[in-house]
């Protein structure tokens, strides 16, 4: 296909600035890509819908199905504690892209979308004779994005066509749960030692922030208050198409902690696509991608399966602008209620496994985040991503996660020395964990429950059986450790506390139930008779606590499913059990039923018939319709979640 490329290559030697990407090119694809077989899966989507793409570096969160517009974008910022969120002007997109023919515009609406390697979207649209394509791409390491457009003229005249983007800078936003809009002056100029291309400031007492938008081969229209509301640029290149023949625009976007950095990380990233061209560009990255996905076999399941593994990577955990440091977080797009902080449940119960499955080397890096910059408070509900307290309140399957995560990494890889380097880290998790020891009953006590709601009742079943496992699996790793006293202290604690949970949580008192079943809590006493979801009941038989048909087991599982609980959803057609806070069949019942031999079909069925937030998993779905819940979407841990339970019972390939 022969292209008009809108680019000069304006210096032929190497910057310090490219080094970084240069890099990613040779661990990707070596000196010279490799051929592969690139998966492209078309992408069913609503005109309005949004969907997610990004790096490490930069998110864009939400890019519209309707006319690939570019409505937000994010970096992560230490110094903000959070997502730094540039917005377009009042509600319009941040970037937008256009075409034209013949002077009048080219309407590129609803178009057909498709995924490469399950993340790369491409959309593509035929009008009047002319094929429009809109590719949004951020290759690994990289410290931007680009957007790619195409035109090809299937007319059998000449035409003369435009390709374009506007970027307008409304307003920036530090996210963390919700968007603060930041007070400054926003400016836009051209950008510093770099052409062609504009930088957008972000000014207080000095710049707090910048981002660049470079368009090879484009001219720029800037346009600043009063004569617009805000700071924006129309890049665009008119060219003269014959018949069969393409045009392609590039348009490259990346942020910094000033205009300096924001220009030259684009253009670093403009000279590996004057280099090597963007189709070679998206083939690396799209051969990043591929080493990081795994098969069930069924096209349906795979593209479900893959798309959150490759969100949870990269929407949980990304790299700080200002400190370049990896940080966990519930979820880096602003669609997620709670997004932008750390939970240590969420990132080393739920995102982890996921990033083991699929992503070793990057699954050690996550957990060293937590056995570090997170570990003074691991415990506590949540956290800001440089450690420092959000929420307030000890939560017990949050104290234990990161024994959990530890157990099963050293365990999948051997790396002994990464559990050498953080003995200090594991014994400090365990005397927290000793700490909340209830000599009167022999259980662990915890100020809030799974569902992160204050519990009168002290004793929550499920973050005791947690506990049980954390037990046994730190006397694994004591005994790695050469300390065997220690490894058979955490055996018989573990053996006291499974008796003590049998004694005390599986009791009678149920309404309908024909014996004693796992109440949800107790004080050893009294208990409650409930569902938690995030700590499910349902988990037991994973966990290895109880096998699927013990007999406690059976009858919770069948009171939970049944009239005589109130969240229980059994008549529905798409439902599991939920709980008040929670009414409605989540995402954790569903991965946790897909584990279970009662539960496999129907788990199933829910996870295929939703179309989940255009793909990406979300805290739940209707009972009734498999329509997703509204408030929890784009929820990137817990896409990890159901994405390992999808291969942990699926899965035909062997792990990495």
């Amino acid at each position: 296909m022969k292209f008009v490329h809108f680019w000069k290559v304006g210096h032929p030697w190497l910057n310090l600035a490219a080094i970084f990407p240069l890099l990613w090119l040779l661990g990707a694809a070596g000196t010279a890509p490799a051929q592969i077989q690139v998966q492209r899966t078309p992408l069913q989507l609503s005109p309005t819908d949004v969907f997610p793409t990004g790096n490490e570096w930069i998110s864009l969160p939400d890019i519209r199905a309707v006319d690939g517009a570019l409505t937000t974008f994010n970096v992560l910022s230490m110094h903000h504690r959070g997502l730094m969120q540039v917005q377009g002007d009042a509600g319009a997109p941040v970037l937008q892209p256009y075409f034209t023919a013949d002077g009048k515009p080219l309407e590129f609406r609803n178009p057909s979308w498709e995924l490469i390697e399950y993340w790369i979207p491409t959309g593509r649209l035929t009008v009047d004779g002319l094929e429009a394509t809109v590719t949004w791409c951020a290759p690994p390491g990289s410290r931007a994005a680009f957007l790619r457009m195409t035109l090809k003229n299937h007319r059998a005249t000449s035409v003369d066509v435009t390709l374009g983007a506007k970027a307008a800078f409304g307003s920036l936003e530090r996210v963390t749960y919700v968007p603060v809009k930041l007070h400054g002056e926003r400016t836009v100029a051209m950008a510093p030692w770099v052409d062609p291309a504009e930088v957008f400031s972000f000014v207080t007492s000095d710049t707090d922030f910048a981002w660049a938008l470079l368009h090879p081969g484009s001219k720029a229209v800037i346009t600043m208050p009063p004569n617009t509301s805000v700071p924006a640029v129309d890049a665009s290149r008119t060219v003269t198409l014959a018949p069969g023949e393409s045009a392609e625009s590039l348009f490259v976007l990346g942020a910094g902690i000033e205009e300096f950095s924001a220009a030259h990380y684009v253009r670093a990233l403009r000279e590996l696509l004057a280099r090597d061209g963007a189709d070679a560009v998206i083939d690396q990255a799209a051969a990043w991608l591929k080493a990081r996905t795994r098969t069930t076999g069924r096209p349906d399941l795979d593209m479900l399966m893959n798309r959150n593994f490759l969100f949870t990577e990269l929407y949980a955990w990304g790299r700080t602008i200002d400190t370049e440091q990896l940080v966990g977080v519930t979820s880096r797009s602003p669609r997620y209620y709670v997004s932008a902080a750390y939970w240590d449940r969420d990132a080393m119960l739920w995102s982890f496994p996921g990033l083991l499955d699929i992503d070793p080397p990057m699954a050690r890096d996550a957990l060293d985040y937590a056995l570090t910059t997170q570990l003074r408070d691991t415990g506590t509900h949540s956290r800001f991503i440089d450690g420092i307290v959000l929420e307030d309140g000890f939560q017990l399957d949050e104290a234990v996660a990161p024994i959990h995560a530890l157990a099963e990494y050293v365990s999948r890889t051997g790396d002994a020395a990464f559990l050498v380097s953080h003995q200090s880290a594991l014994e400090t998790l365990r005397n927290r964990l000793m700490g909340r020891f209830d000599p009167a009953t022999g259980l662990y006590s915890s100020l809030q429950d799974p569902q992160d709601e204050f519990q009168v009742l002290p004793f929550i079943t499920s973050d005791n059986v947690l506990t049980w496992r954390a037990l046994l699996d730190m006397a694994d790793l004591f005994k790695r450790l050469n300390q065997p006293d220690e490894a058979a202290r955490m055996v018989e604690r573990a053996a006291q506390l499974h008796d003590t949970i049998m004694a005390h949580c599986a009791v009678l008192g149920a309404p309908g139930a024909d014996g004693p079943i796992f109440a949800s809590a107790t004080d050893g006493k009294k208990a409650v008779f409930t569902e938690m979801p995030p700590g499910s009941l349902m988990k037991l038989p994973t966990l290895g606590f109880v096998s699927q048909d013990d007999p406690v087991f059976v009858r919770t599982y069948q009171w939970l499913h049944s009239s005589g609980y109130k969240y229980s959803y059994s008549d529905e057609p798409f439902g599991l059990p939920g709980s008040y806070r929670l009414p409605f069949t989540t995402s954790w019942s569903v991965a946790d039923h897909l584990l279970l031999k009662a539960g496999h079909d129907r788990a199933l069925k829910i996870l295929l018939t939703s179309q989940w937030d255009g793909g990406i998993i979300t805290e739940g779905v209707d009972s009734a319709t498999a329509r997703m819940d509204q408030a929890g979407r784009a929820f990137a841990t817990a896409a990890g979640y159901v994405a390992h339970t999808i291969c942990a019972s699926s899965c035909t390939d062997r792990p990495r």
